[in-house]
């Protein structure tokens, strides 16, 4: 009763902060989100999503939209050095940096109401008129960035990435986001410019602010990105659906003294009706120390340091994903015992009391993020430019209104062989370039059986 109780009180204060969340659309196209802050809260956050990422990419210019995310930097019509353009920034105080990833390109500034105008003017600048200059000494930047990423060998350190290759073979997506030294040598500034005028448009992009008054923030708005152009001929890519039939298990070389484990379930894409369930699946399985895969694995077993997992959700199917770092003396029972922990939630119902506390921490999760401007504005930018729900009340009605048998049904249709698609990165031992997909299915196999005798 008392844990309803609290549910209830996190939902009002969710809802009350809410009623004067305000969206609008520009005439340009550009959707606009502003979700204000207490009004002694001297904080500010700006996000800008830009509808493009690696997905988008022809393969002979992997990597383009990373780089021109770093290009951005390098200086602006009214600031035409990198140098004068972060001193810019830097004397607002706050943070100003950007990120790209399969689907989006994100920019952001936070700082403090108190210069908001001078940021936001600033910010226009940055990402409207780019001068797009010294394209030799960014490429340098970006390929050491991405030797950061690979071995001794040359190859990718990134569990995702390999999983990616197997879900989405022949694909954008099975590409490294931040490209390869091959087509990073070739991205050329004409392809540079291209991109930008393609991708680069106010009606393909979002912008959420947080903090601030609402009248104050859409007339600085229109004012700095009003003179924005459209682009008429925005297209987005096709649905990346996937044909995966697994199970598929593989080594990639590494040396460490470890093996980095991804085992993926392939999921449903963004915006899907299962994305609650997902989430509280992942929260029952590694949210704390007494949920399952960290207190059988971790504080049972002693199989691993660590161990954690996560949705990632794409336009089309997505992946639901366990990760830990495992020796190789342990690589058996840690496969047994994953299994065993994630087939029981397809055999068995989440008790109430278990499932009430993740529900719980949930809800508590998304109250804390009311007083946090960043997680806001990625939260708000986000569901607006991939078509999701951006209220956080809306999220805690989902969770507290998944059943315990909700979450059974969603397990057995999730947690298959048939999904299933696991790497390890490790060093050339224990067999595992030969014997891994065998000690993989031997695992699922022994589990089933013992779950069925």
């Amino acid at each position: 009763m008392l844990q309803q109780q609290q549910a209830q009180l996190q939902l009002t204060h969710l809802e009350k902060t809410e009623t004067n969340w305000n969206e609008w659309v520009m005439d340009n196209g550009l959707r606009c989100l502003h979700i204000p802050l207490p009004k002694d809260d001297p904080r500010f956050q700006m996000t800008l999503l830009i509808g493009t990422g690696s997905r988008h990419e022809p393969a002979e210019l992997s990597g383009i939209s990373h780089l021109l995310e770093h290009m951005l930097f390098r200086g602006s019509s009214k600031y035409p050095s990198f140098s004068d353009l972060s001193a810019a920034f830097e004397s607002l105080g706050g943070e100003w940096n950007a990120a790209t990833g399969h689907e989006y390109t994100e920019f952001y500034v936070n700082g403090t109401t108190a210069r908001m105008d001078e940021a936001i003017e600033l910010f226009a600048d940055f990402i409207l008129r780019p001068a797009l200059s010294d394209l030799d000494t960014e490429r340098r930047i970006v390929l050491r960035e991405l030797e950061g990423e690979l071995n001794e060998n040359g190859i990718s350190t990134d569990p995702d990435f390999h999983i990616a290759t197997k879900i989405w073979p022949n694909t954008s997506m099975a590409m490294p986001i931040i490209g390869t030294p091959e087509t990073l040598g070739k991205i050329a500034s004409e392809n540079l410019r291209d991109w930008f005028n393609r991708w680069y448009a106010p009606n393909n992009a979002v912008i959420c602010c947080v903090g601030g008054n609402y009248e104050t923030i859409q007339n600085l708005l229109d004012n700095n990105f009003g003179v924005w152009k459209p682009q008429k001929h925005v297209k987005q890519p096709p649905t990346q659906k996937t044909g995966f039939k697994g199970p598929c298990a593989f080594w990639v070389e590494n040396s460490d003294n470890e093996y980095q484990i991804q085992i993926s379930f392939v999921c449903d894409g963004t915006g899907s009706s299962n994305t609650a369930a997902y989430e509280m699946l992942s929260r029952v399985l590694s949210d704390g120390f007494s949920s399952r895969l960290t207190k059988r694995i971790r504080e049972e077993l002693g199989l691993v340091y660590d161990i954690s997992s996560d949705v990632h959700q794409y336009d089309g199917s997505g992946l639901f994903n366990i990760s830990a770092s495992v020796l190789g003396e342990n690589i058996r029972p840690f496969f047994k015992e994953v299994f065993s922990v994630v087939k029981s939630l397809t055999k068995t119902q989440i008790p109430s009391t278990e499932l009430l506390r993740h529900k719980h921490r949930a809800l508590v999760d998304l109250d804390i993020t009311t007083s946090e401007p960043a997680a806001l504005a990625w939260r708000g930018s986000w569901a607006k430019i991939s078509g999701t729900e951006a209220k956080l009340s809306v999220w805690a009605k989902r969770y507290s209104a998944l059943t315990a048998e909700n979450l059974k049904e969603t397990a057995l249709n999730l947690f298959t062989l048939k999904g299933l698609c696991v790497t390890a990165l490790g060093p050339a031992e224990h067999n595992l370039q030969q014997e891994l997909n065998q000690i993989v299915k031997a695992s699922w196999q022994e589990v089933d059986s013992a779950s069925t005798s």
